[in-house]
């Protein structure tokens, strides 16, 4: 075993003992290094416990940092551990997070049982970086009760938050008129609140009763709520936690929910993340389609993360014998 591996099993031991800076350490590993992601999972994944994760999308300059320090402080409040994912457009000099919502956060980030980490959203188009799922599960291993994600403002790409949050808060202020027309086919479609932050300006009501007459009927049985604040006087906050509150339990009930927590999802996600590594060295080209590999991750007696590792393996070698007979 090498030594990179003994020092991330460490990391991991120390994380599930309370260790902050084990887990913060973590997940600059899972950002930096993919080759030590099938190991660390296959050690965190069975202590996870999931958490409730709420995910904020929208256009820049809708607000949705300060509604999150708001929620940050409503979930604190509540005695809740929080865990806080900030995905941040990419330095073009250093590579990190180019805000930096420590900054913008200032006043939650030093609050008891408050983790907030800034990510860089890397090459992803999709409004998320490509470890914030590794972040997620690293955050749920911790004991993290609610977990809060804000993607990079986006558009009509921004798609990838609906695959990790179980709730969805989509973010627009009274200005979104032909923002609005934008987002139609896309995230707007997968909100399941809306927001209308800054309601104290000019054309907060009539964007509102556009959107609620666009949210006339249920989607799946969930009647999409709107809902007006000003996330600036921490005006509404209330309000968007009982609709997050309300959503959590129609989950529960449909039992949707564990749709978010399925072993085989969180399989087909870790394929997908090792054939693109693949593909990018220029090693295979097609898809592996491993069953038992895959029963074993559904009966519980494997994580997805090392089992996708393996396929994956066993799939190289196996192209590699046969071109060899060749």
């Amino acid at each position: 075993m090498s030594a990179d591996v003994l020092a991330n099993k460490e990391l991991v031991k120390r994380m599930l003992e309370g260790n902050v800076r084990a887990l913060s350490r973590l997940m600059s590993v899972v950002e930096r290094d993919p080759d030590a992601v099938a190991e660390i999972m296959k050690d965190v994944y069975p202590r996870i416990k999931p958490a409730r994760r709420i995910g904020l999308a929208g256009p820049p300059g809708a607000g949705k940092s300060t509604l999150l320090g708001n929620l940050i402080r409503k979930a604190h409040e509540l005695e809740l551990r929080v865990g806080v994912l900030c995905i941040d457009p990419t330095s073009p000099i250093t590579g990190g997070a180019l805000l930096g919502d420590r900054i913008r956060l200032s006043g939650t980030y030093n609050l008891k049982d408050v983790f907030i980490r800034s990510v860089a959203s890397g090459q992803s188009l999709g409004g998320l970086a490509e470890a914030t799922k590794y972040h997620t599960l690293l955050l749920e291993a911790f004991g993290a009760d609610v977990i809060l994600i804000e993607t990079v403002g986006l558009g009509q790409v921004g798609y990838d938050i609906r695959n990790i949050a179980e709730t969805l808060l989509l973010v627009l202020v009274p200005e979104s008129g032909d923002t609005i027309q934008i987002l139609k086919s896309g995230i707007l479609e997968l909100a399941d609140a809306v927001i209308v932050n800054k309601a104290d300006r000019d054309g907060a009501d009539e964007i509102a009763e556009t959107l609620l007459f666009a949210f006339g009927h249920p989607r799946d049985g969930w009647q999409i709520p709107v809902i007006k604040c000003v996330a600036r006087d921490n005006k509404g906050t209330d309000d968007i936690w009982e609709e997050v509150k309300r959503h959590y339990n129609y989950l529960n009930d449909t039992g949707r929910l564990e749709n978010y927590h399925d072993p085989r999802a969180d399989l087909d996600e870790a394929l997908q993340f090792q054939f693109r590594r693949l593909m990018r060295d220029g090693l295979v080209d097609t898809i592996p389609r491993t069953k038992a590999r895959a029963d074993k991750v559904e009966r519980g007696e494997t994580d997805p993360y090392s089992a996708s590792s393996e396929i994956f393996k066993i799939l190289f070698k196996e192209s590699s014998y046969e071109r060899d007979k060749q």
